[in-house]
């Protein structure tokens, strides 16, 4: 466990000799989930900082018109809503269900605070992470709120650009993984790409994306 652990964020640059200290005296557990069972129930309050050792999990949530959309995939070995564990209003914001068959361990609230005591690192890590979550939640919040599928597809779109530092993109999903992320259908999605193509906006190749006229990306945005 301790070899998964030290890929994990949160033990980003501890060994697993150190890890082993760090639990020494600690009560935690691991627990198994098969593909499609919920680890977590939205509104639920967060009494354990939950790690996926083996597996994909995933945050998905029903939105107004009942479909699901999927918030993020966390592959093994990332934490669950680690900036939920703290706080008044420490309640799970999604529905954490097992895409694959997993592994979770599982360290009560408490035990990670004397975790984090014993360890630097792990504390530095912990607001790193935490930090990074709230970017992230944020900007899924914005792009949830785009009501048009092009718009939608901008926002995602134009954030990759922004990241590779270029017009050229290739996309992470094929169009089916795609529209679920989105809420969408795959139909629906592909639409609305290949009218961005035909209206000149980008040019879209299989997964390969330029993007052409980055003014009217934005446009689609407000």
């Amino acid at each position: 466990m301790n070899n998964i652990l030290s890929s994990c964020p949160l033990f980003r640059g501890i060994f697993p000799e150190e890890i082993e200290i760090i639990f020494d005296g600690i009560f935690f557990q691991t627990k198994k989930y098969e593909s499609g069972e919920i680890i977590a129930y939205q509104e639920d309050t967060v009494e354990h900082l939950m790690i996926v050792l083996v597996g994909i999990a995933r945050g998905e949530m029903i939105d107004l018109g009942g479909k699901t959309v999927i918030i993020e995939e966390i592959e093994s070995p990332r934490p669950l809503a680690p900036a939920f564990i703290f706080g008044q209003n420490n309640l799970y914001p999604v529905n954490i269900v097992s895409q694959t068959p997993t592994e979770v361990l599982k360290i009560p609230k408490q035990e990670f605070v004397k975790m984090m005591q014993k360890n630097d690192k792990l504390l530095v890590n912990f607001m790193n992470s935490v930090s990074g979550r709230a970017q992230f939640l944020s900007q899924k919040l914005k792009f949830l709120s785009f009501n048009s599928i092009k718009g939608k597809f901008a926002f995602y779109i134009l954030n990759l650009a922004k990241n590779n530092n270029s017009n050229y993109i290739t996309l992470p999903f094929s169009q089916s993984k795609l529209a679920e992320l989105f809420g969408v259908t795959r139909p629906s999605l592909a639409r609305a790409i290949r009218e961005l193509h035909n209206d000149n906006i980008i040019r879209a190749e299989a997964k390969n994306i330029q993007i052409i006229n980055t003014y009217e990306l934005y446009e689609l945005m407000k």
